[in-house]
């Protein structure tokens, strides 16, 4: 019996090193892998090959769960996953330091070589009831566990300590709450250090944080805290520094760029011509609606209000850049669905201010009807937009 359990336990642990990047020296980086019935908050302990090096335990959500700690829609907020069906989360700021900020905290699969550089990387995503967003989210990597007794925050005062940890280099603040953002940067090991944790190591003095305005497509209460979902982790070993890419991540992509141009539209044209020229657009890999087509919705609401009979299709559509980023991003929920987020984000809006739902239908057109064939930045803008259309 005793050796058949060796079996066992070597055949488990060859299966979850085969699950993931055989480079990655992060076990478990997404949080797929649980043992336990997730039920409640405070549950990181389940995710195998994670836990809080606090007694305040950081959150585990999954997509196989309804409620609080669900994936998409949460207690916090709602996100896809940036790779797989599960994120956790973490506090990394409160207000007056009013609330214990969390942590995670893994054994790496084997001890970091003195002398040698690391690739690291998290993804964090800012949660929609945040009300702050901050600088300071980092990882710490350490011969021994980091670990405090009591609910409480992991302070750093020393050069030594802030040595290992390696965070952002130009203060950026992390407050998208529409798509994944990196942390990424090199380490270069002392030598034998085979825990990581992450978090915020800095004391609200050194802590940069923006007040963040509450948006409108997720109901609820601001909290006086910066709370982040995190996923993806990823420590590798690299030859060349160069080939973490971390100055190619922390670059915008694409130039930012929101189509937009005011016409007078003559009462007496069709109701299908006047809906076209009431076009909503959107930045580049964004669904956020933008303030300045308030006045357009403002029209359709009118429209249909004095029409209650009209039914509307709600086409969103992407440029071509857009969708061949899905090529490099296979996984990016977010890219794969930038048409239907887009339409969605147009019905919700109709649907708040009044208007049936059953007088609206959305669909995902992709970048199969493009507006304009040009490649110029200002061509692909009138491609990323949502079009009303009539239904018969």
């Amino acid at each position: 019996m005793k050796n058949i359990t060796i079996i066992i336990t070597i055949l488990s642990t060859v299966f979850k090193l085969s699950a993931q990047d055989e480079n990655n020296l992060v076990l478990n980086p997404s949080f797929e892998s649980v043992d336990g019935k997730l039920k409640k908050l405070t549950q990181i302990y389940l995710a195998n090959d994670w836990d809080s090096p606090t007694a305040l335990k950081a959150d585990l959500f999954s997509s196989s769960i309804s409620g609080d700690i669900s994936v998409p829609r949460n207690i916090y907020g709602k996100e896809f996953p940036k790779d797989g069906e599960n994120y956790a989360g973490i506090l990394a700021y409160s207000y007056n330091n009013k609330k214990p900020r969390t942590y995670l905290q893994s054994q790496l699969i084997k001890p970091m070589a003195s002398g040698l550089d690391y690739c690291v990387k998290i993804h964090v995503n800012l949660a929609d009831l945040s009300k702050y967003a901050i600088d300071r989210i980092g990882i710490h990597f350490s011969d021994d566990r980091v670990a405090i007794e009591k609910k409480g925050d992991i302070i750093f005062n020393n050069k030594s300590e802030f040595s290992a940890v390696l965070s952002n280099e130009k203060s950026k603040i992390y407050k998208s709450r529409y798509k994944w953002e990196t942390v990424c940067g090199i380490y270069h090991a002392e030598g034998k250090e085979k825990f990581l944790t992450i978090g915020n190591f800095y004391n609200n003095k050194d802590t940069k944080y923006e007040k963040i305005l509450k948006i409108d497509t997720f109901p609820g209460t601001q909290l006086p805290e910066a709370y982040y979902y995190v996923d993806n982790i990823e420590v590798k070993l690299v030859e060349d520094p160069e080939t973490c890419n971390c100055n190619d991540i922390q670059k915008k992509k694409r130039e930012s760029i929101v189509y937009h141009l005011d016409v007078e539209v003559d009462e007496s044209l069709p109701l299908e011509v006047k809906l076209k020229k009431y076009g909503i657009y959107f930045d580049v890999e964004d669904y956020k609606l933008d303030p300045m087509f308030d006045n357009n919705l403002s029209k359709v609401i009118k429209i249909l209000n004095e029409n209650p009979n009209l039914k509307l299709q709600l086409n969103g559509h992407t440029d071509h850049l857009e969708s061949e980023a899905i090529k490099d991003d296979p996984e990016n929920k977010e890219l794969i669905n930038l048409g239907n987020y887009r339409s969605k984000s147009v019905r919700d809006y109709l649907i708040k201010n009044g208007i049936s739902s059953e007088r609206l239908s959305a669909q995902d057109l992709g970048s199969d009807q493009p507006a304009s064939r040009g490649t110029s930045p200002f061509s692909l803008a009138k491609n990323r937009r949502v079009a009303f259309i009539v239904l018969k």
